[in-house]
């Protein structure tokens, strides 16, 4: 389910505030694994998170 939400929050489809609080630690860590692995950019890890990606 964590990469379903990371998937929709990538797409735009979701927001962070639509996500249960719950879920937020795992997909976040789901996020920076995607930024790790160049799939999404530290500046869109911060524009979905409101947080900065942290290598």
């Amino acid at each position: 389910m964590d990469k379903i939400w990371a998937n929709r929050l990538i797409a735009g489809t979701k927001t962070w505030g639509e996500m249960p609080a719950s879920r937020r630690a795992r997909v976040k860590a789901e996020l920076a694994k995607r930024v790790a692995e160049g799939e999404i950019t530290a500046e869109q890890y911060k524009e979905i998170t409101e947080e900065d990606y942290d290598e």
